[in-house]
């Protein structure tokens, strides 16, 4: 039996929305505890490639002859995020990117972390606040002088519901690094801790304090905390872990009543180049004949598709190569499935990607455009002898074997849209993969600073079910900090800002 240990806060898990919450709690004075299941960021980055930068060894993921068949580096400090170059988003304004239909029928617009935090101006306030924290620990300032891109949207507007070109901000890995190490030395000479390979296995509830963890080393040594509050951030990973906890604390929640699923479109960086011209992540979206939003998202130009374990599946996601681009770009085409009632959508996702893993053999599946267009119409195809991808272990096989006809009919609709506008962008030969799901966790009763029906205890980040992103995390976990803050240390509000 562990010795327990007494904390005013606990943030369970180290990626941008943990990192952020235990930065903002650390700053104000009071005594937190980081807990990360991984290692420091430096050791847990991919080492297959190793380069001399600043004179550390630094591990560069680029490289596609070097990759691994399915990514096991998406746990340390820094989190999935940061451990490859990424995108962060909006450095200037925050932009209305999603569509829905409204009950009238309308096309409605809004922002995932606008709902989160209860207001678009709070949300933007918030995104702006993370963008002038990262600067202060070593991103370089983006210019961002012209403003949002106003290009000629004439075809573009005639076959999407919904544009978004807003000017984003990318980071390396070795940006990254410096700035999560220096937030870390913040957190630290600030009085707060950081405890290494160490997973929460338990959250329970007391009298004083509220909350008891229950973790575990990697040597097997358990570990006992308390505290007055805890702060969830254990990402998308965490899903089986998190829905144990709502089912075992009793969490006001309700089944997701939509989720995200699609494939990742994959083809020559040329090619795809007017994808991208106008800004290097453009959202581009439509509604189906369901009223459902069939949306671009994720565009990795000279990227990389990657692949990871997810329960006992396998779930696929895009790797931006900024140092070293590849000649392929690719982006995710997903739609928001509404679900029946009674159905939940993240067993609806779970079941999906299971599916997939069947027909590949535990593998993802992917085939080129032209094979998906053939099965979806009954028309004999002649297979392609190869496929022209990143992706270096999959079964290539017909998609609609393993996804759902309407999904797959989504998928060529946003083909035959994007080539409408950009004449020839994606060929036949442009490969198709699957699964891609996002937005899968239990739909928790959050308030606007990502509290639960149990007071003190927070889900932040992907965790929330709310948003996914770098600064979006960061933002959410901030605001979870500043609740923390102002309601169990009042004297201290005002302060770490």
């Amino acid at each position: 039996m562990s010795d327990t240990e007494r904390y005013d806060s606990v943030v369970i898990g180290g990626g941008p929305a943990g990192i952020f919450a235990a930065y903002t709690l650390a700053r104000a004075g009071t005594r937190v505890l980081l807990l990360e299941a991984g290692g420091p960021m430096l050791g847990s980055l991919c080492p297959r490639v190793k380069v001399d930068l600043n004179g550390r060894l630094v591990r560069a993921s680029e490289r596609f002859r070097m990759q691994c068949p399915r990514c096991t580096c998406l746990t340390g400090l820094g989190g999935a995020a940061f451990h490859f170059d990424t995108s962060l988003g909006y450095p200037s304004a925050l932009s209305r990117s999603k569509i829905e239909q409204s009950e009238d029928g309308e096309v409605r617009k809004f922002s995932s972390l606008e709902r989160a935090l209860g207001s678009l101006d709070g949300a933007e306030q918030a995104v702006r606040e993370v963008f002038e924290e990262l600067h202060r620990h070593g991103l370089n300032q983006h210019d961002t002088s012209g403003g949002p891109v106003v290009a000629d949207t004439t075809s573009v507007n005639s076959h999407f519901d919904g544009i978004d070109l807003t000017v984003s901000q990318s980071i390396t890995v070795d940006t990254a690094l410096t700035v999560v190490e220096s937030m870390m030395e913040a957190l630290v000479e600030a009085g707060g801790e950081v405890r290494f390979h160490t997973r929460a296995t338990r959250i329970g509830t007391a009298a004083d304090p509220r909350f008891v963890v229950e973790a575990e080393q990697t040597d097997g040594t358990a570990v006992t905390l308390t505290a007055d509050s805890v702060v969830v951030a254990v990402g998308k990973l965490g899903l089986p872990w998190v829905r144990n906890t709502i089912a075992e604390l009793g969490l006001e929640h309700s089944a997701a009543a939509k989720v995200d699923v699609g494939v990742r479109l994959e083809g020559d960086r040329e090619l795809l180049a007017p994808l991208s011209s106008q800004c290097s992540n453009p959202k581009l979206a439509f509604l189906n004949e369901r009223g459902e939003s069939v949306r671009t998202f994720c565009v990795c130009a000279g990227g990389r598709i990657m692949q990871y374990g997810f329960e006992d599946a396998v779930v696929l996601d895009g790797q931006h190569c900024l140092t070293r681009p590849t000649r392929r770009t690719n982006f995710g085409i997903v739609t928001t499935v509404r679900m029946p009632a009674g159905q939940d959508g993240t067993d609806f996702a779970l079941e999906l990607i299971r599916d997939v893993a069947q027909r590949g053999g535990g593998r993802p599946v992917a085939c080129t455009v032209e094979e998906l267009r053939a099965h979806y119409r009954g028309e004999p195809v002649t297979p392609a002898t190869s496929l022209d991808t990143s992706l270096i272990n999959y079964e290539h096989a017909a998609l609609t074997e393993c996804l759902p006809r309407t999904l797959v009919g989504d998928v060529l609709a946003m083909v035959d849209r994007l080539n409408a506008v950009f004449p020839g962008m994606i060929v036949p030969g442009a490969v198709v993969a699957a699964p891609v799901i996002e937005r899968i966790s239990p739909q928790m009763s959050l308030t606007p600073d990502m509290e639960s029906s149990e007071p003190g205890l927070y889900f932040v980040g992907d965790s929330s079910a709310k948003i996914i992103g770098v600064t979006y995390g960061a933002a959410t976990g901030t605001a979870a900090g500043r609740h923390i803050i102002a309601t169990r240390h009042p004297v201290l509000a005002g302060k770490g800002r």
